[in-house]
C-alpha cells in the first residue's frame, strides 16, 4: 500500500513537472524579430561622374518616430504604429546615412563619400546636412517623404544651397519587404538628386 502510494506520488510529480516545462516553453515562445538594413540597392548612374569629389553626409535630424529601431507606419487618426517584430538593424539613423552615402558614392563614382562624424584622411569638398520631417508609410496612401537638405561647400567661397524633397510615393505591395524597398528607393532617389546638384556645380566650375 505504501509502495503504491509512493509510485502514484512520483507519477503525479513527474506529470506536474512535464506540464510546467510545457507551460514555460509556451510562454517563452514568441514571434521572431526580423531585422532589415538599407543600402542594398545596386543601381548606378550612367551620366558624367565625379570620382575625385569628397562629400561628407550628415548630420541628419530625425523626427521622434524614426529615431528608434522599430519600423514605423502612420495609421488613421494620426496614430503611429511601431512594429516590435520588424526593425531596422542598428536603428534608422545608421541605415539612412548608410543608404544615402552608398547611393551617392555609386552616383558619383567616388570612393570619397563618408558619413559624419568622419576621420577621413582627405579634405572634404562638400557637406550634406539633412533634416527629415517625414519618411513614413501612410496607411493606404504610400510613402510620405519630406526631406530638407543643404549642400555646403567647404573648399570654396560659396553660400550653402537649400533643397526640398517633398512627395508621396506609391508602394508596390503591403508586405514589410515592400515597405523596406520603398524606403530604399526613396533614398536612392535622394542620392541621385544630390549627385545631380554636385554635377551641375562641377559643370559650372
Amino acid at each position: 500500500m505504501s509502495e503504491c502510494f509512493t509510485n502514484r506520488t512520483a507519477l503525479r510529480a513527474m506529470g506536474m513537472i512535464a506540464v510546467f516545462i510545457l507551460f514555460q516553453g509556451c510562454l517563452g515562445r514568441s514571434p521572431g524579430v526580423r531585422h532589415f538594413i538599407l543600402g542594398t540597392s545596386a543601381s548606378a548612374s550612367t551620366v558624367a561622374r565625379l570620382p575625385h569629389t569628397a562629400v561628407l553626409i550628415g548630420p541628419v535630424q530625425l523626427p521622434a518616430y524614426l529615431d528608434r529601431s522599430q519600423i514605423a507606419t502612420l495609421e488613421g487618426g494620426g496614430e503611429v504604429f511601431l512594429d516590435e517584430f520588424n526593425r531596422w538593424l542598428g536603428g534608422f539613423e545608421d541605415n539612412f546615412l548608410r543608404a544615402l552615402s552608398l547611393g551617392l558614392a555609386r552616383e558619383l563614382g567616388s570612393a570619397r563619400v563618408v558619413v559624419d562624424p568622419s576621420k577621413a584622411p582627405f579634405a572634404i569638398d562638400y557637406q550634406i546636412r539633412l533634416h527629415v520631417d517625414d519618411l513614413i508609410l501612410e496607411d493606404g496612401d504610400g510613402l510620405r517623404i519630406r526631406v530638407r537638405w543643404a549642400l555646403v561647400p567647404l573648399r570654396e567661397e560659396a553660400s550653402p544651397e537649400l533643397f526640398l524633397m517633398d512627395e508621396l510615393v506609391s508602394v508596390s505591395g503591403n508586405s514589410i519587404e515592400d515597405v523596406v524597398r520603398a524606403h530604399e528607393d526613396a533614398l536612392t532617389d535622394l542620392a541621385r538628386r544630390i549627385a545631380n546638384e554636385l554635377k551641375a556645380r562641377d559643370a559650372e566650375g
